[in-house]
């Protein structure tokens, strides 16, 4: 169906992108984990990639607010994902750090997630499944 004929919602960029969310967390949670959400596999990524990391700094990677990552790096410390510990530095800062348990896990999920992606892309080809990450990324960075 052309864009000009589409009838609402389907033409509404709001709509399609909440219906792609709709679309990953049921894959997510088939493919990767029902315990693990993707955004804190997210923060996973980031502390394997940087060792450790405040929570400010965190909230800036993962593009969340103060009071949502404490409630995720909470339940991840719970679960023996992460530690939490005050900055000998600076006692105002909280520093995280990925676990072995973490490690472990993240390591489990990396092969699910790649997975995961291929199985929602799987209908584009190579060139418009990039173009669809980079006017993703495109719109992120303009708000």
């Amino acid at each position: 169906m052309a864009p000009d004929t589409e009838l609402d919602p389907y033409r509404h960029t709001g709509y399609l992108i909440r219906r792609a969310q709709q679309l990953h967390v049921a894959t997510w949670t088939r493919v990767v984990s029902t315990e693990t959400s993707s955004v804190q596999y997210a923060i996973m990524a980031v502390l394997h990639r940087v060792g450790d990391a405040s929570q400010r700094e965190l909230c800036d990677a993962v593009d969340l607010d103060r009071s949502t990552i404490a409630d995720l790096i909470a339940r991840m410390e719970r679960r023996g994902l992460v530690a939490r510990h005050r900055d000998p530095a600076d006692r105002r800062r909280n520093t995280v750090t990925l676990t072995d348990a973490g490690q472990t896990e993240y390591a489990m999920l990396q092969p699910r997630v790649t997975t995961a992606d291929a199985e929602l892309t799987s209908i584009l080809d190579p060139t418009d499944r990039e173009a669809l990450r980079q006017a993703l990324r495109e719109l992120l960075a303009a708000t």
